[in-house]
């Protein structure tokens, strides 16, 4: 019997391996949590099994609450992020506190009868289980469990009404997930069995969240930065997979093709008039081979569709079509084989309209990380002011060799940027009112890393590969300092690309005579002075001395913010 345990144990840590192989860094910090606090649990269950004394088995009992007393919460936590629903920071507080009474009350077992009146280690076959008594406060941990239950249900329930964050399918399943550890510990109550179930519970449980997040992955996007791109350009796009089920469209898109608001998620596509979904059966049948054609809508808008496969497995596929108005394009095209003359105009007033809506876009999807995080409101605005007037000033003195006017804009172009990888940190440490403890701060340290993983994924098609380089650079090494000392890779001096080192430099003098929620702004004396000091450690010595060269323009810059835009 005590070899079940083991067996248990032993899939557990195959399914959070599994999690960190697979999910590491693309899921929430509370599945790893959550299947690291079962395969606790299971340690405790294993050790309790083969305890030869009552001692042994007490600790192992208290192994098992370790564990279990977080799991509920975790597996609470995880239900609301595939529901998409946030749980308030009272009930988060609510529980972790249920969950630390509940633990003390089980760790007393053996010096008070609050958790257990009596309790006693029985051995059969080889086999250690504790024949126990409740005390009063045992019915804490039945309250426990039910009221998580019931929590999650509520979450679902929810979300399932809303129709807009889950499909009815995983809903159904999520269902499952909750009411199967409630349904395990009453039939093991009311059997009296000396076998523990809710080990079964959880590991069935971690495998059908493994089975969501694979499925959840495979059409895995960082919404609001595609949604800002489709605000901006024109741009609408129509999800679905290769066995026809509608997965998702944006509003542009139902704009286009008003077909499309009455197709519920996870719905077959059907086969009707619509030219969208004939086009869309053929794409899925094969018999359509272009990527790239053109449909006319019902207001007979010309809407060219793009297809491709943004990603796929062995046995379905997710397939994206991009939709774009060219109804004007197509007017003008018709118009340049008219006049050929006016084709140079037209194509450089479109080249111009393309990088203003480039440059658009970056400000607004930085601007969207910077909404997320109340602490450096204005920051993008002023340190890419300070890095384009530090930049013309290398340039027109001559100082830097690697400095061509197209590396000047660049850097300029990508200074909106630098902290974009902070839309992967959580909420609750990018708000945090006050200073960092030290593993929040490591937290909020990998912004730089994956804000360059972000920078790399969004421009991974753009035409000007060294814009790219540069606006990963920027991202990636900001915060890299002259002496290695700074992170994430630990580089020095001219290891350390040009374009982060000059954006280190206007990040910090912006930090530094900002107000924080940590500090208050620091004055135009301080501030140099702390740069000053930090020449050769923080910073490239060389670019210190231009920037301190600037102080009376950098000064007069932040003299002429309005009041409502003052570092704050």
């Amino acid at each position: 019997m005590s070899q079940i345990y083991t067996i248990m144990f032993a899939i557990s840590v195959l399914l959070l391996i599994i999690l960190m192989f697979k999910f590491y860094g693309k899921v929430s910090s509370f599945y790893v949590l959550l299947f690291f606090a079962v395969a606790v649990e299971n340690l405790g269950y294993m050790q309790l099994a083969s305890a030869v004394d009552i001692r042994s088995a007490l600790y192992a009992n208290q192994v098992v609450y370790v564990g279990g007393c977080v799991i509920p919460f975790f597996q609470v936590m995880c239900i609301a992020d595939l529901c998409k629903a946030r749980v308030s920071n009272l009930v988060q507080c609510a529980y972790l506190t249920l969950a630390a009474t509940l633990f003390t009350c089980a760790s007393s077992v053996g010096i008070t009868n609050w958790y257990y009146e009596s309790v006693e280690l029985i051995r059969e076959n080889g086999f250690s289980y504790l024949a126990k008594v409740n005390g009063p406060a045992h019915n804490l941990h039945t309250f426990y469990l039910a009221s998580a239950v019931i929590y999650g249900l509520y979450i679902i329930i929810k979300s399932f009404q809303n129709r807009k964050n889950v499909s009815y399918r995983t809903s159904t399943v999520l269902i499952l997930v909750m009411t199967n550890v409630i349904a395990l510990y009453v039939i093991q109550k009311a059997l009296n069995l000396h076998i523990e179930l809710l080990p079964f519970a959880y590991v069935a449980n971690e495998l059908i969240l493994l089975f969501l997040l694979r499925r959840v992955s495979l059409y895995d996007v960082t919404a609001i930065s595609i949604d800002s791109m489709v605000k901006s350009m024109d741009y609408g796009f129509v999800v679905f997979d290769s066995r026809g089920r509608f997965l998702g469209s944006d509003e542009a898109a139902k704009f286009w093709f008003e077909e499309l608001y009455s197709l519920p998620i996870d719905r077959l596509v059907p086969t009707n008039d619509s030219e969208l979904f004939r086009q869309i059966h053929m794409w899925i049948d094969g018999s359509e081979t272009r990527n790239s054609v053109y449909i006319t809508n019902i207001n007979k808008l010309i809407i060219e569709a793009k297809h491709t496969i943004i990603k796929a497995s062995k046995s379905n596929a997710i397939h994206c079509i991009y939709l774009r108005d060219e109804t004007k394009h197509q007017q003008y095209d018709k118009l340049i084989k008219k006049y050929n003359d006016e084709l140079t105009k037209d194509v450089e007033a479109k080249t111009d309209q393309l990088k203003q809506v480039q440059e658009d876009i970056i400000i607004s999807m930085a601007s969207i990380v910077e909404n997320r995080d109340n602490n450096t409101g204005g920051h993008i605005k002023r340190t890419s002011d300070i890095v384009k007037i530090f930049v013309k000033e290398l340039r027109r003195k001559a100082v830097c060799i690697e400095l061509t006017s197209s590396m000047a804009e660049y850097i300029t172009k990508a200074a909106p940027l630098h902290d974009f990888g902070k839309i992967a940190i959580p909420d609750d440490i990018l708000n945090k009112k006050g200073k960092f403890e030290p593993w929040e701060y490591d937290i909020m340290k990998e912004h730089s890393a994956k804000g360059a993983v972000i920078v790399e994924r969004i421009l991974q098609n753009s035409q000007d590969a060294e814009f790219k380089k540069v606006a990963v650079n920027v991202a990636h090494y900001h915060h890299e300092k002259w002496d290695g000392k700074g992170y994430p890779e630990g580089l020095s001096k001219t290891d350390i690309p040009f374009e982060a080192r000059v954006m280190a430099l206007a990040d910090v003098f912006d930090a530094l005579v900002s107000k924080r929620v940590y500090k208050e702004k620091f004055s135009y004396d301080k501030a140099f002075a702390i740069i000053e000091e930090s020449c050769g450690t923080h910073f490239d010595p060389k670019l210190c001395k231009e920037f301190l060269a600037i102080r009376d323009k950098l000064e007069r810059l932040y003299d002429s913010y309005p009041a409502d835009e003052e570092a704050e």
